[in-house]
């Protein structure tokens, strides 16, 4: 068996270290659209009464955090000198304004790329455990695994906006500027990064093939495809406003479903658009995850809190 079928054989489900299985009770998985190498997936919040009700989605989140931030063997090492994995995870977030700070956004996709894709996470955030500075710099989460029936290697992009339109545009342009310095060196600067960090959520053959794989000029690195997942996570006015409207949990539902039907016309003419002014996009696979919620600065206020145990101070 060559190289390439091994890691084809490998059921990557079950290299994903935490299972997450929580996430299909805290978001409303809405069926995905695929259009040649675009997929879209559009997730709600699940109703509690009339109300999209945030905070179980963001508490099981913050307790996901040790698993984002250290792999396996850091966290049984934590564990074995008494470290709580949790309160050295959180300072990785660190105390900076929940609203402009885009791990949250890394967090969620990383939570959404193993958990919908079946693809884990290669290269932990912190590379050490003396130094939480120790950041592996690049994109927002890099992934691996069996994708659309090819071995790939997945860069993701996360954006949080105050508009669907917005964070479609931003993720296209950080797509672009990406894709533009594949040959310039992006690529590579990511690909290093991830082979120098590679996580001892795998066992050693496995880490070897992964090391070609994310090396170019090496032949596994030529048989995979290149995609980028990509979690768009939006404020929607009329989410609100079906709040507002609704008389039961059941009309809000039906309210929410009558929306999503033209919601999904526009994603998806929005990101053909897209895909038609930017040239470098369109040879990519990309797979949104799409997120819209009456209020992202809550949420991620929230977000900040479930970590820290504190509201975050901006004076």
């Amino acid at each position: 068996m060559d190289d390439i079928e091994k890691l084809k054989a490998i059921d990557w489900s079950e290299l994903v270290h935490s299972k997450h299985s929580w996430i299909e009770s805290k978001l409303s998985n809405n069926g995905s659209s695929t259009n040649n190498k675009v997929i879209s997936r559009l997730f709600t919040i699940p109703f509690s009464g009339v109300i999209q009700e945030i905070q179980s989605l963001v508490d099981s989140l913050a307790d996901s955090i040790e698993h984002y931030v250290f792999d396996k063997e850091a966290l049984e090492k934590m564990r074995g000198e008494g470290t709580v994995p949790f309160r050295k995870a959180s300072q990785f977030f660190g105390d900076t304004n929940p609203v402009k700070d885009g791990k949250y956004g890394e967090l969620i996709l990383y939570i959404l790329s193993e958990t919908i894709l079946n693809t884990p996470m290669v290269s932990h955030k912190i590379t050490t455990l003396s130094n939480l500075n120790d950041q592996v710099k690049g994109g927002d989460g890099v992934f691996f695994g069996v994708y659309r029936d090819n071995m790939s290697l997945l860069i993701g992009e996360s954006k949080i906006y105050k508009s669907f339109s917005g964070a479609l545009e931003s993720a296209f342009d950080s797509l672009d500027r990406f894709t533009k310095s594949y040959s310039t060196g992006a690529l590579s600067h990511e690909l290093f990064m991830a082979r120098a960090n590679i996580s001892s959520n795998f066992d050693f053959e496995t880490m070897e093939l992964i090391y070609d794989a994310f090396t170019p000029g090496k032949s596994l690195n030529s048989e995979c495809i290149k995609t980028h997942p990509v979690l768009l996570i939006f404020e929607d006015r009329d989410i609100k406003e079906i709040e507002n409207k609704a008389m039961s949990k059941k009309h809000a539902e039906e309210m929410l479903e009558k929306w999503l039907e033209d919601k999904r016309l526009i994603i998806k003419e929005s990101i053909e658009e897209k895909l038609s002014k930017y040239e470098n996009v369109k040879p990519c696979f990309l797979d949104f995850f799409l997120i819209p919620m009456s209020d992202v600065g809550h949420f991620k206020k929230s977000l900040y809190r479930a970590i820290h145990g504190i509201d975050y101070n901006e004076n």
